[in-house]
Formats: C-alpha cells, sequence, structure tokens
C-alpha cells in the first residue's frame, strides 16, 4: 500500500543523542513518533490543526505569547489560527499542561543536543487541497524560511528536519532537510475511507528504522494524549 525512498543529498548521519519535535497537521507527526518509541513527552505542536511552518515560525517569533487560545470560554482556535486537539477537559489541568510543554520545548531547543524536526503531510492521502504544486511548492518554501528563522533565533541549534511528503524536493546544499518520499498505490478524497491509521504505522516504521528503536505494533490512542 505504501513505500518511500529518502532524498538525503546533504548526506546526513542520524545521531544517536537527540530530542524529537513533531510538527505537522493533526495527530500524524506524534504518534507516527510514539510508534517508533521516540515520543517521550508532550510538546506544543502535538495536537495542533494546521500547523504549516510559517505559522510555527509565527509562534517561535512570539516566544508562545497566547498560544493557548481562550479555552475557558470553548475556544480552541489560538491568534494564530492554530486549533488545539485532544485538550484535556479539564481546562484548568489542560491549561497546565500546555504550560508545561511550551516550557520543556524552550528547554530542549536549547539544549546541545542534536534536534529533529519531524513533520508529516498526511493530508495529501485525503485532501485535494493538499495534492497541488503549488500548495507544496508554498509550504516547502516555508519550510526553508522556518529553517532560515531557528538558525537565527536558536544560534548553537543541531538540527534535522525529516519532512515526509509524497513530493520529491530539491533540497539546497545549505539546508538541513531530510526529504522522505512517500508513494502509494492509492490516493482518497474523505479521510474516514483512507487508511489513516496504517499511513501513521508505516511513518512510524520509517522513522523506527532511521533511529534504530523497536516499533510498537499497537497503541492504545486513549492514553498519554493529555499526560504531561
Amino acid at each position: 500500500m505504501f513505500s518511500h525512498t529518502i532524498n538525503n543529498p546533504n548526506n546526513f548521519v542520524i545521531e544517536t543523542d537527540y530530542h524529537i519535535i513533531p510538527s505537522g497537521s493533526k495527530c500524524c507527526s506524534a504518534l507516527a513518533c510514539k510508534f517508533a518509541n521516540l515520543r517521550k513527552f508532550s510538546l506544543p505542536f502535538d495536537w495542533t490543526i494546521p500547523v504549516f511552518p510559517a505559522k510555527i515560525q509565527k509562534v517561535l517569533e512570539n516566544n508562545f505569547d497566547d498560544f493557548i487560545p481562550d479555552v475557558r470560554n470553548r475556544k480552541f482556535k489560538n491568534k494564530y489560527g492554530i486549533g488545539i486537539s485532544h485538550f484535556n477537559p479539564n481546562i484548568d489541568m489542560g491549561i497546565e499542561e500546555y504550560k508545561r510543554r511550551i516550557i520543556r520545548f524552550n528547554d530542549i531547543i536549547n539544549q546541545p543536543k542534536k534536534i529533529y524536526f519531524v513533520y508529516i503531510n498526511e493530508e495529501y492521502l485525503y485532501n485535494r487541497s493538499y495534492r497541488t504544486d503549488k500548495f507544496n511548492k508554498v509550504i516547502f518554501n516555508q519550510m526553508l524560511e522556518f529553517e532560515k528563522f531557528i538558525k537565527n533565533k536558536y544560534t548553537n541549534i543541531n538540527y534535522n528536519i525529516l519532512y515526509f511528503n509524497f513530493i520529491q524536493h530539491n533540497i539546497p546544499a545549505h539546508s538541513n532537510i531530510i526529504n522522505i518520499v512517500l508513494q502509494t498505490d492509492k490516493l482518497y478524497t474523505v479521510t474516514q475511507k483512507s487508511p489513516y491509521n496504517e499511513f501513521r504505522m508505516y511513518c512510524g516504521k520509517i522513522l523506527s528504522e532511521l533511529f534504530n528503536t523497536n516499533i510498537e505494533q499497537r497503541i492504545d490512542y486513549n492514553i498519554n494524549i493529555y499526560k504531561n
């Protein structure tokens, strides 16, 4: 059903001392990292819709100011246009959880460990608007701008971006992007009819191979969503 190739023209080698930061729309990136036994704690962009690179950049430019929306009034979309999913039904606990996630993000991104950003374009599988050349060019150019930004904001950052997409991109010589190029034998127009759970597991298997970790064959989707 799925296959892939790895577009790594700058010949990066996966390091053994690292932190993983999932990003990308919906739950796919965080769950793929969970399947691969790479997700050790929660971070701010784990369960968010949609998180394009330009939105992540805007959040970091503003140091997460107002990242947590007015959840007490049942508003779960913040001023950056990012919707927060799976928010803890106990609103006060949920607010404290997101505060901890933001603190944790700011801590690990300033550590000397290697940072791996994992960005997965799951919607290509079931949403036509995510398949156009124009859309994919815009998002990839946003990612290149995001790279410039993090290099300037976090001057000592050591990172790679694992960019999962169904399109192969031209990676510049100065870029730290590794493009995981996905293939599928069928595309869909409705999320519920697509094999999105199998897709998330497949991306987890790719990550487990890259990082030499054990794959989780089964995960209870109801556990550890609100934790931490």
